[in-house]
This record gives C-alpha cells, structure tokens and sequence, in this order.
C-alpha cells in the first residue's frame, strides 16, 4: 500500500496552505510533492516558502520549480531592463522578489520535475505544469492527440499543477492527474485543491481532496502585508482572482497587454477597466 500527495500554486496563501497541511498530517501519506508555485500571486510568499522549506529538509517533502519562482528569479536578475509598461505589468512580482531575497540563491536550485518508484515497478513523475515545460498547461477539454504529446513519459502516473483546475485522465495506459490549486483555484470552487494517490489491486488511483480555509484572513493579508498598497497595479486585479476563484490576469494579458504595450492605455486604467467588467458582469 503506497499514498503520494501532490500539492501545487500555493501562491503565497499561507491560510489554504496551513489548512491542507493540517489536513496531510492527520491522512499521514507515505510521501509529498510540491509541484511549484509556492510564491507570488498573493501576499505571503516568504512565510509559505519557509514551512514548505522546513517541510523539505525534516520531513522529505519533494519540492520542484515553477514559472512563478522562475518569474521571480527573472524579475530580481541584475541588470534586468523592461519598458515602464511591464514593470508595472511585473511589479508584483518585484514585491515578492524583495520578501524573497535570502532564499533566492536557494530557490535557483530547485528541479524542474521529480520522480518516484511506486509499487510493482510503477513510476510516478512529476512536473509544474506538462513536459513540454512549465508554462505550458494541461485542461481536461484538450483532445486526446494534443493531450498524449503534453503529457508522454515513462511513468505510470503524471502529476502536474498550474491551470489550477483539477482533474484527473487516463491516457495511452497512464494516469494523468491535475492536483488544481492549493492558494488560488480557477474554477470556481474556492476551496484548496490538491491531489492525493493511492496504490490499489488494480494500479494507482486519485482522489481530488478539497479543503476549506479561512479566506477572509486571507483576503485580510492582501492589506496587513502591504501587497496591495505596495505590490503594484495588478494586485487589485490578483485579489479578485482570489475572491471569484477565477482567472483575470490572463485575460488582462488577452484584453489589454497590446494596447498597454503600445501606450494607448495606462496599465493602471486598463485594471481598473477589467475590475469594473468583472464586477458588471456579476460571475
């Protein structure tokens, strides 16, 4: 009897974090995996970073790299020279790169993916967002083509993170399984999203866990840390995101980065154009 829990996108949430933790150590599984995006995208990337890293060193948590901490690591880079336009596009992730300073020499170290042998020979192997990078995501309504080429490797089981949407599906005789979001779901759904898998007579099977998490004290961080007074144009926009357990930077990105780019429009003036459709469409 074998069980792996994979956890993704925290997003420096610490309440959902404590609260699924809270959750493994009562369900004891025989390992854990992070599979990226412990920090930016909310407002307590240091403190997430430090129990996760405390959970890596004394507990063997398996800990991988994902785009968030490559973002970081790329925003904090000497000498790094962007357009006024994407630094306020980025300025969020300078706040967090700032909180971040001690740790990212450390975080620069981290792997990409990581695998582990389960029973009877399987694998388990795992990666931030598909094996075409960690970038480049996985969603269930992908047709079975598309999806076997993001998703073909020698393991039994594929864990990935990023789309923040959990699902699980079998494919070309593996089991590929979405763990959702621990910090920031997107589909609609508020409470923490992580994936735990179980060796059975007839190979491994997952179960999406849900946990609610006190979001209010959460919701209250955005202001007691200073993200929203000091993390830039887009934290607005972030804090929505958590409120709906909806995507909205990428669709600022579909909606308003060329004109952005371009100067016909101030970023600050294009969130406040996205929040107030958001808010007058009432989803």
């Amino acid at each position: 009897d074998m069980r792996v829990a994979v956890l993704a996108d925290i997003h420096a949430n610490l309440q959902a974090l404590q609260a699924v933790e809270q959750y493994l150590e009562a369900a004891r599984p025989d390992r854990v995996i992070v599979a990226g995006d412990i920090i930016n995208r909310g407002p307590r990337p240091r403190e997430c970073y430090e129990r996760i890293r405390e959970l890596r060193l004394n507990r063997g948590w398996l800990v991988i790299k994902g785009n968030h901490e490559d973002y970081v690591l790329k925003a904090m880079a000497p000498g790094l020279i962007l357009p006024e336009w994407e630094r306020d596009v980025c300025g969020h992730t300078f706040w967090t790169g700032r909180m971040m300073e001690p740790y990212l020499d450390e975080i620069r170290t981290l792997p990409d993916d990581v695998e582990i042998d389960g029973p009877s020979g399987s694998r388990v192997h795992c990666v931030h967002a598909s094996i075409k990078g960690n970038r480049e995501g996985l969603y269930p309504s992908m047709d079975d083509d598309a999806f076997d080429e993001m998703t073909r490797t020698g393991a039994s089981v594929l864990c990935v993170g990023h789309t923040h949407n959990p699902f699980t599906r079998y494919i070309g005789g593996r089991l590929v399984v979405n763990c959702g979001a621990v910090g920031m779901p997107f589909d609609r759904d508020p409470r923490a999203s992580f994936a735990l898998l179980e060796w059975t007579e007839s190979g491994w099977r997952a179960d999406i866990i849900r946990i609610p998490y006190d979001r209010d004290s959460t919701d209250a961080e955005y202001d007691s840390t200073g993200y929203i007074h000091d993390g830039g144009v887009m934290v607005p926009l972030i804090r929505e995101e958590l409120r709906r357990s909806r995507p909205l930077l990428s669709r600022w990105h579909r909606e308003y980065e060329e004109a952005a780019a371009s100067g016909r429009v101030r970023v600050k003036d294009s969130v406040n154009l996205l929040l107030e459709t958001v808010i007058s469409e009432g989803r």
